[in-house]
């Protein structure tokens, strides 16, 4: 694990154990009796802790906290980037594969959504919510054209992709995979028909199905492409193949049995 990637997950459970202290315990500032602390006012004035205490200790009410134990949507969120931060530390993604492809492309349509969103939403173009809606559920005070700044950002991020290639070798395996079999194809002339590792006891498609050279030139039915002095170069083997006897020049004698040749 990268040193980013270590500082994220300490990052994720420091933000997990404040959310569960501030939510559960009322433990974020230390009030008495403990107070759950409203993330989103915590910069507005008067929400320090002599305020507060103060407030409580006359009995009145204080719009900075509430009541230990409710969980509302900026605790929630806090939570999930929390949780979302530390796991994620944990994942390998996949750098070369079919795998990778996919999820390089789902990243830059996500991008393309989020930097669409946020200059729709600055121009005052998006339906709808708006970027001040979405501040207002973040676990801390934030104003809409940060949100802005930050769904561009992100946008970008996931646009730009990783810092590593990503190997798009699919079509350059299928041609190895295709010269290699033109190669064992060309060498089977040289082993006498045999197609060596292209035949195979299981059933297996295109070239590789093919026992022999003459299987495959019976099935593709090549000999009806074949002229008069291409046909006339094939042999069926049935006569076997010597030298001229020197003895009688090819007439045929005793020495060669009549034939006309020394096998």
């Amino acid at each position: 694990m990268g040193l980013m990637k270590k500082l994220a997950a300490i990052i994720g459970l420091a933000l997990v154990g404040l959310s569960i202290a501030n939510v559960e315990f009322g433990a974020l500032m230390g009030l008495d009796p403990p107070q759950k602390v409203i993330l989103s006012r915590i910069a507005d004035p008067g929400c320090n802790a002599d305020e507060i205490q103060k407030d409580l200790d006359s009995g009145d009410l204080n719009a900075c906290v509430t009541t230990p134990g409710v969980w509302e949507a900026p605790d929630l969120l806090l939570l999930a980037e929390g949780c979302l931060m530390f796991f994620a530390s944990f994942l390998r993604w996949p750098r070369k594969g079919r795998w990778a492809l996919r999820i390089r492309k789902i990243a830059i349509v996500a991008g393309v959504i989020l930097c669409s969103i946020a200059l729709a939403d600055r121009f005052d173009r998006l339906p709808g919510t708006s970027s001040d809606d979405l501040a207002a559920l973040l676990p801390f005070p934030a104003p809409g054209i940060a949100v802005q700044i930050g769904l561009f950002g992100l946008g970008i991020f996931l646009i730009r992709g990783p810092k590593y290639r990503i190997h798009f070798d699919k079509k350059k395996d299928k041609e190895n995979k295709r010269d290699y079999s033109t190669q064992e194809l060309d060498l089977a002339y040289k082993r006498g028909g045999d197609l060596g590792s292209l035949s195979n006891s299981r059933k297996l498609k295109g070239m590789a199905k093919y026992k022999t050279v003459r299987d495959l030139w019976s099935h593709q039915g090549l000999s009806s492409y074949e002229d008069a002095f291409e046909g006339g170069m094939r042999d069926n083997f049935h006569t076997s193949v010597g030298r001229t006897c020197h003895l009688c020049n090819g007439e045929g004698c005793n020495g060669c049995a009549n034939t006309g040749f020394l096998s």
